[in-house]
């Protein structure tokens, strides 16, 4: 098994970080307008892709928005907000996730659970670490193990690995006593799969000699040389690659599109933003390289 499908994904919920409009501009901003969060110091609001504020920069943190609603922090607790600026679920959280197909992942002393665009609690907050879900499974932690629920809350694969992956298509890598191997959706034991994991067409391969990180596309033709350091994955047509230890994006034919200037911390593209690090600082990008945060 290569290096890139064994990996063990550690949980990254509380790596996240959290986040009214005016009456001329709610009405200024389209449904599908993208609003994006922008930084002003330590406080953050929302602003359109031209940087004009919408939403006030009054929050200690913030989400995108995802599926209509925004995860803020006002004095360090976390609610949900719609595109209006108004709060729709209240402060009640230590964190807060995306929403995505109608749950997100929340947190309050030190449990996590699931919540519906409503802040019911539809899976209680009873795991030390979850993801989102992903096939209709989400990888949860409890006291260092870990397992896969399902919608209903159900621990439909035993909370007893070491570590694991998502699934993706109907298999997940796990790791048990020293061991590595691949299950499917009911737990049981497969074959690693012989097919790679192509993303926008191309997947990340890397150089046995000099450990260089190249991509090739299903054809098996090396679509872009092995140059880079290190790298993600391809989302939204965009890639995070290493060179000279800065961090900057390519596109799927291998033109740098965002230059290599991010040398601590970034994030793959979701609804045409990525979170980066820059000089100690967290903000978004967008996908012509836009920074929003205040110089």
């Amino acid at each position: 098994m290569n290096d890139k499908k064994t990996r063990i994904i550690p949980l990254g919920g509380k790596q996240e970080k959290e986040i009214s409009l005016t009456p001329q501009a709610t009405a200024a901003v389209g449904a599908d307008e993208l609003l994006i969060p922008y930084r002003k110091g330590d406080k953050m609001g929302f602003c359109k892709q031209d940087k004009t504020m919408v939403i006030p920069c009054k929050y200690e943190n913030c989400n995108p928005f995802s599926e209509g609603l925004a995860a803020v922090t006002l004095n360090d607790k976390c609610g949900y907000i719609d595109r209006t600026g108004k709060l729709v679920i209240p402060y009640n959280w230590e964190f807060c996730g995306l929403f995505k197909d109608g749950l997100a992942k929340v947190e309050k002393k030190n449990k996590m659970g699931y919540i519906n665009k409503s802040g019911i609690e539809v899976i209680p907050l009873i795991y030390d670490d979850v993801n989102d879900f992903i096939d209709g499974l989400a990888v949860v932690e409890k006291r260092g193990k870990y397992g896969f629920i399902n919608k209903e809350g159900k621990a439909v694969i035993p909370i007893k690995y070491d570590g694991v992956t998502d699934f993706y298509n109907g298999v997940a890598y796990v790791g048990l006593n020293d061991e590595q191997f691949c299950i499917d959706k009911t737990g049981k034991k497969v074959p690693e799969p012989d097919d790679e994991e192509y993303f926008d067409g191309l997947t990340m391969v890397i150089n046995d000699e000099d450990e260089k990180v190249g991509y090739k596309d299903e054809k098996g033709n090396m679509v872009i040389p092995y140059i880079y350091e290190w790298g993600h994955e391809f989302s939204e047509g965009l890639a995070a690659v290493c060179l000279d230890e800065a961090w900057g994006y390519i596109d799927t034919t291998g033109k740098v599109v965002i230059p290599f200037k991010y040398t601590e911390f970034v994030e793959d593209f979701e609804g045409g933003l990525a979170l980066i690090e820059l000089e100690m600082d967290l903000g978004y990008i967008d996908k012509n390289g836009t920074e929003f945060w205040e110089d």
